[in-house]
């Protein structure tokens, strides 16, 4: 099989370069702290050891099944948010806050991020709408608004009351969306440490389990290379 580079690395790798070529950047120490982000990574690898051994247990024929389907999509969509959180601070490390309409500050979520950005580029309304999927923004200001019902069967209702914006997930689409998001910080790390790395695709026909044993490999590496 073809390798690949991951499209969503590639993708953040693309915006981030582009945002350096308009002269947006400027470093911003208030939000680069280190610390933070070497531990949220010894963090992540951790979660995911732990993740896998969840995922081993999961049977349908188990007496708390249910119970234990919903801490595992809580669990998860937590772990996608964390990720987001994380990015947005990256993003405002990097970011010359005077090259955008209004700058940020604390309190600027992601979304008005990716927008002022966006804005900034003049980049049309499809690309605006690619960004913002890329960037999972629905569904982080799905879970942080609380716009959400999780399900004993496994499924997480986004939007449950908005016919237009309602997506059923589950934990397969979570961890793709934890693979999403794993792929932009990966992408945010060695843009910033002027280095690309060819993080590939997952392996068709692999198993949820085998693919995060494989996420636990890229942070491995990761966490080699900070230390």
């Amino acid at each position: 099989m073809t390798v690949k580079i991951n499209p969503n690395y590639k993708a953040t790798l693309v915006i981030l370069n582009d945002v350096e070529v308009h002269e947006l950047v400027q470093f911003n120490p208030e939000y680069a702290d280190e610390e933070f982000f070497e531990n949220f990574l010894e963090f992540e690898e951790a979660f995911t050891h732990s993740f896998v051994n969840v995922i081993k247990t999961l049977d349908s024929s188990q007496k708390d099944h249910d119970n234990m389907s919903i801490f595992t999509i809580y669990s998860e969509l937590s772990y996608i948010i964390s990720h987001l959180e994380v990015i947005t601070k990256i993003l405002k490390a990097v970011i010359n806050p005077t090259m955008i309409k209004s700058g940020f500050n604390d309190f600027t979520t992601l979304e008005q991020m990716i927008k002022k950005i966006c804005n900034k580029m003049q980049y049309s309304e499809k690309l605006k709408n690619s960004i913002r999927g890329l960037f999972l923004v629905d569904f982080k200001n799905a879970i942080e608004n609380q716009y959400f019902l999780i399900h004993k069967n496994g499924n997480l209702v986004i939007y449950p009351k908005d016919k237009k914006m309602k997506k059923y997930l589950n934990i397969e689409d979570l961890h793709d969306y934890s693979s999403q998001v794993i792929a932009i910080l990966n992408a945010m790390i060695d843009w910033s440490n002027g280095q690309e790395t060819s993080v590939t695709e997952k392996t068709q026909g692999l198993d949820l389990v085998q693919d995060l044993l494989n996420q636990v490999k890229l942070l491995d590496d990761k966490l080699n290379k900070l230390a």
